[in-house]
């Protein structure tokens, strides 16, 4: 495992595998369970409609990794095990804290070439009832102050192309670019930190998304198919949660288009609102595996997923989740005039 490549928003220890195929995170008893009642609950619907499901707007699940040797893999080598090796390993995967155990995703990255990535953090509600009263107050304050109390959404984070060798995007009111934002010379990217999204306000947060949306060089068109598809998206999954009776707190939304011209070039404009490979898995069951180099190809050139359930739940009998609900139709207002 090493260092997640891009990352938008978020905590420290999030990985990826040297192949760039999967996603490891720090996880918690409540993600897992989560994840594994989401995917029980689609397998039971049966046939529907691709994107009717919150499963389809999640992240693949792999599985949940954990540091150190298993026991099968002692058995397996008499115990003739290499110490030092095993310490390496185990190091790559240490964090503070109690929970030693990782969330294992497909990463919603690979294929890309030159991701633009975003990262909307939804509700007004930013705590859950394990929360610190020191946590509480804090968070009360953060959606009191920000667009997370007044839209039910706020930008946590952002990863785009340096298309314009650092030129910063114009200054917003009571925005400064340079507060806000890091230029990656090495990588060519600009990374807008948390306060970005912390000092946009309800009317002005439309310029910030304008700001991931347009601050490239992309020709309009492939500007405009990028924005009308995730209003649709968005449209659909606000949909999907009409129909799901959960409590997400601190659930994100992750936005991903490519930034490479040649890729959409080569894959003629097409990007699907759904991506064919995912909706149809079923019926490839008893296809090859392709090469990776097959990956760029395979991979949309836009992507939206709901992801972070660490603080996720079902509720049956009570509805859906009126905050999340929102901040979507909020948010797909919004970008429909981006």
């Amino acid at each position: 495992m090493i260092p997640l490549q891009h990352k938008a928003a978020g905590h420290e220890g999030p990985m990826q595998s040297i192949d760039g195929s999967l996603f490891v995170k720090p996880t918690t008893n409540q993600e897992i369970e989560f994840y594994n009642k989401t995917q029980v609950k689609r397998m039971k619907l049966g046939d529907i409609e691709y994107g009717e499901s919150l499963f389809d707007w999640m992240p693949e699940y792999v599985g949940v990794l954990y540091p150190g040797a298993s026991n099968d893999l002692i058995r397996e080598t008499n115990g003739r095990i290499d110490q030092d090796l095993l310490n390496k390993a185990t190091d790559t995967l240490e964090i503070e804290g109690e929970n030693k155990q990782y969330l294992i995703l497909n990463n919603v990255l690979n294929g890309f070439s030159q991701p633009s990535i975003m990262d909307i953090k939804l509700g007004s509600i930013l705590y859950d009832d394990s929360a610190s009263i020191e946590k509480i107050e804090r968070m009360k304050n953060v959606s009191k102050t920000t667009t997370s109390g007044s839209l039910s959404f706020r930008i946590a984070g952002m990863i785009i192309k340096d298309d314009f060798e650092g030129k910063l995007p114009q200054d917003l009111p009571h925005l400064k670019m340079k507060d806000v934002c890091n230029k990656d010379f090495e990588k060519e990217y600009l990374t807008f930190n948390k306060y970005f999204g912390r000092k946009l306000t309800k009317e002005n947060v439309s310029e910030g998304l304008k700001i991931f949306f347009r601050y490239n060089k992309l020709p309009k068109k492939v500007q405009d198919i990028i924005i009308q598809n995730f209003y649709v998206r968005l449209q659909m999954l606000y949909n999907c949660l009409l129909d799901e009776e959960v409590r997400i707190v601190s659930g994100s939304l992750f936005f991903v288009f490519e930034n490479d011209i040649e890729r959409w070039e080569k894959l003629g404009y097409e990007d699907p609102i759904i991506q064919p490979q995912l909706a149809n898995d079923e019926d490839e069951d008893d296809e090859e595996e392709e090469d990776t180099d097959d990956d760029v190809v395979n991979a949309p050139l836009s992507t939206l997923k709901f992801i972070d359930f660490a603080h996720a739940k079902y509720t049956p009998t009570q509805g859906y989740d009126e905050g999340i609900v929102s901040g979507i139709e909020n948010l797909f207002e919004i970008i429909e005039h981006v």
